[in-house]
């Protein structure tokens, strides 16, 4: 079904449920960033509930630079009426000054040249020829709001999720799976099933992305069949791929994927981010448990940001 046929209400609950899914993804799983599922098990049992405390020690429901970065492109693409990276670039810069929790050390490199007056791309580009193998998730956690306001037109929706990768993840790994997530989220908006949307957004990468194609296959057959076990949850934008996607797929509530997310253990709070942007877009706002949603203090931000992407787009 095209997007312009569907109840706008239906279509802007979504929309808000990705990136306010975000955000409590984020959230549920940033206290137990860098503990196995094992770990997890022993403090907390299966985790359910927004705990504080961890590595980064946050607050209940305190979100991290995941969401931080998301609130940053998603004000730019509103204030640029569309994708501009060097606007990116400069909020980026301005938040880095304030010295934000969490940042993964590829990403503060790249954000420690472009602080110091180096132009984004340059600064990308030789961060990345320093480990040119360095793949990433710094990029895919915050894609979505891409989605929500390219979601009518695959080609641009492509070509703005890469270059979004851009800025700080040039590696082809990282630009394919964010265009890979968002195209799954735009087919969710516009009424498609979620395998029949992880299905369709695999698809279009093949018709787009030529020989990148079978590595995001690899990576949805591997979801499909996986079970948690034989899951890896760390950094790599593959793994968090996988791990996204096992969890959308696998699971048939927002609560249940992204809980199931999260207590996969290792990068959990950028695991738990992607989840929260698919599952959200799939079961909408209004299926966030509300005993998550009072801890998150920017969630009215994120669901108006959301909305106006939509309305802009």
């Amino acid at each position: 079904m095209n997007i312009e046929q569907r109840p706008a209400e239906i279509v802007l609950d979504q929309a808000a449920g990705s990136l306010v899914g975000l955000a409590v993804g984020d959230a549920l799983g940033g206290p137990v960033e860098g503990l196995t599922a094992a770990e997890i098990a022993g403090r907390h049992g299966f985790l359910m509930e927004m705990v504080g405390g961890g590595h980064l020690g946050l607050d209940p429901g305190e979100t991290t630079d995941d969401t931080a970065q998301t609130i940053a492109i998603a004000e730019s693409l509103l204030a640029c009426r569309g994708l501009d990276p060097a606007d990116i670039a400069d909020r980026f810069s301005l938040w880095y000054l304030l010295r934000p929790k969490g940042l993964g050390t590829h990403t503060t490199s790249v954000l420690d040249r472009m602080a110091g007056g180096e132009d984004w791309e340059i600064a990308s580009l030789k961060v990345q020829a320093q480990n040119p193998q360095s793949a990433g998730n710094g990029s895919l956690m915050r894609c979505a709001p891409i989605a929500l306001m390219d979601h009518a037109t695959h080609a641009v929706l492509i070509e703005n999720s890469r270059l979004g990768s851009r800025i700080t993840h040039p590696h082809a790994s990282c630009q394919w799976s964010c265009a890979f997530v968002n195209l799954i989220i735009a087919e969710l908006l516009s009424g498609s099933e979620i395998t029949h949307a992880v299905d369709n957004a695999l698809a279009t990468c093949g018709h787009r992305g030529d020989v990148f194609f079978p590595v995001l296959e690899r990576a949805r057959n591997a979801a499909l069949s996986a079970d948690a076990g034989v899951l890896n949850p760390g950094g790599h934008v593959l793994d968090t791929l996988e791990c996204a996607i096992w969890a959308l797929v696998h699971h048939d509530s927002f609560e249940q994927a992204v809980g199931s997310a999260v207590n996969l253990g290792g990068d959990a709070d950028t695991i738990g981010a992607v989840t929260g942007a698919l599952a959200g877009a799939a079961y909408g706002f209004e299926s966030i448990p509300e005993r998550w949603l009072i801890h998150i203090n920017n969630w009215q931000l994120l669901k108006d940001l959301a909305q106006e992407l939509v309305k802009n787009s």
